[in-house]
């Protein structure tokens, strides 16, 4: 695919939308017939006139909807086009964006795992993806439950960027517990779908969300996944695009860690603290953003200070929900302030006043 093969102007940008429209043609057919043809109207007038007029109508139904929920059409080769994402062998004619482009920007990291994360894996995700926000890198990741929530909200939590590539259209919320989630990241971050508005997505649409995660990162960290995950998915797309992948270690016992823990004896880069991702990411840690103790960052301290324990402990005193106090406990440990035990309880950390 090649970016001649795409207009510029908004007016054809309808042919592409129509040509990914068109019943029966995916990625790579739209390629070949672009690859065929020329350009992307002589592609268009190659179809047939009902599948051709059928697809049209497509277009301007999903302009209609993208201009009512705030998103836009990115098409391949324009400006505004992830370039990254020209690196793959099936790019997407036209991705669906909601946010801010600039979030999408370089340096960036792919966090992912298991949607059955352990306490440690969400621990391990939260305290990867503060350090790296905070350092002025992308958090990438696919907003499912589990290592990709995490990842996000710690993101957020540290005042970074994060990018969220769902595998449903812009305005439907999956999972529904990541609803709040999911509009705080097209409201301060990017949410990115292959997938048209309304659209609910499939079993397929997920795997395939995968190869766009792995693109737009210069590094995939796989925190904890089982065998068969999704997450291997992106490492195999990560490495087929000859970026690196790295892993975390995790239990040999543990079920949701055999998949990443196999990736070591492979080709991933071991990943023992939070040092060792910017490293591969050639970034150093920033000296001007630490968190302040103020709002929620001086409640949870407080709560840890006042003796609460748990995650459930510290929301309950902080009065925000569990997840949230979980991402402020991550930027509090990167600063020093608290450390986790083996148990997973958070305690003050020694000289932390």
């Amino acid at each position: 695919m090649t970016r001649s093969s795409f207009p510029d102007d908004a007016a054809d940008a309808r042919d592409v939308i129509a040509l990914r429209q068109v019943a029966g043609l995916g990625d790579v057919g739209v390629a070949r017939l672009l690859s065929r043809h020329g350009d992307v109207s002589r592609a268009l007038a190659s179809v047939d006139a009902a599948r051709r007029d059928d697809a049209r109508r497509a277009a301007d139904r999903i302009l209609v909807d993208l201009q009512r929920i705030g998103g836009e059409a990115l098409v391949a080769g324009s400006d505004r086009y992830p370039a990254r994402l020209l690196e793959l062998s099936d790019a997407p004619p036209v991705i669906y964006a909601q946010g801010t482009l600039a979030s999408a920007h370089p340096p960036a990291v792919a966090i992912v795992g298991t949607r059955a994360a352990t306490a440690y894996g969400l621990r391990v995700a939260r305290a990867i993806a503060t350090a790296c926000a905070r350092a002025g890198v992308t958090i990438v990741s696919g907003l499912a439950r589990g290592i990709d929530g995490a990842a996000h909200e710690a993101a957020l939590a540290a005042g970074g960027r994060t990018v969220a590539v769902l595998g449903t259209g812009l305005d439907v919320h999956y999972p529904r517990s990541h609803r709040t989630l999911q509009e705080r990241i097209a409201r301060d971050g990017l949410l990115l779908t292959e997938q048209r508005p309304g659209d609910t997505g499939h079993g397929g649409t997920f795997p395939r969300r995968n190869r766009i995660i792995a693109a737009l990162a210069d590094l995939t960290v796989v925190v904890e996944a089982g065998q068969g995950s999704g997450a291997l998915i992106t490492a195999d797309h990560a490495l087929e695009l000859n970026r690196t992948v790295a892993c975390v270690p995790n239990a040999i016992d543990q079920v949701s860690s055999l998949g990443s823990n196999a990736l070591l004896k492979m080709h991933a880069e071991p990943i023992l603290n939070v040092d060792d991702v910017l490293a591969l990411l050639r970034v150093d840690r920033s000296s001007s953003t630490h968190v302040a103790l103020d709002g929620d960052a001086a409640r949870c301290w407080d709560a840890v200070q006042r003796g609460a324990r748990d995650i459930d402990q510290v929301a309950a005193a902080a009065q925000l929900r569990p997840r949230e106090a979980a991402a402020v406990l991550s930027a509090l440990e990167i600063d020093g302030l608290v450390h986790f035990g083996p148990s997973g309880q958070v305690h003050p950390s020694v000289g932390a006043s």
